[in-house]
């Protein structure tokens, strides 16, 4: 993923309420770069306009401040850049996009990253 492309990707991620807690990242990193636990990632913070977006350097760990992290293969990548966000529920059940959901889910609620998961239909709303 290149930063023009995350710029495109990013301004088609959809808007989540501003957050109470400490904010989480989501984290969006090519299925190469996870592999080899080098490369950049590219962060959203779901209800924090004041958080820097990425790219960031991935070295196979996961910072205390992100929440979520999205593996998206090049034809997943591709296929969200082409066609928006609604694809990736489809995207995660055919595993193009690996999620690995990082913190427990008070926390996620809190910052505004359990509302995005719940948009991939990885978790089953609280109500």
């Amino acid at each position: 993923m290149d930063d023009e492309r995350w710029q495109r990707i990013l301004a088609r991620l959809p808007e989540v309420e501003p957050a109470d807690g400490a904010p989480l990242a989501v984290a969006f990193i090519g299925a190469d770069a996870y592999a080899a636990r080098q490369g950049m990632a590219w962060l959203w913070w779901p209800g924090s306009r004041e958080r820097a977006i990425g790219p960031v350097p991935f070295d196979g760990r996961y910072p205390d401040d992100w929440g979520l992290l999205l593996v998206m293969n090049d034809a997943a990548i591709a296929k969200v850049d082409a066609e928006g966000t609604a694809c990736m529920a489809h995207l995660a059940r055919l595993l193009d996009i690996k999620p690995f959901v990082l913190r427990q889910r008070e926390e996620l609620d809190a910052s505004g990253v359990l509302e995005f998961i719940e948009t991939l239909e990885l978790a089953t709303p609280k109500h």
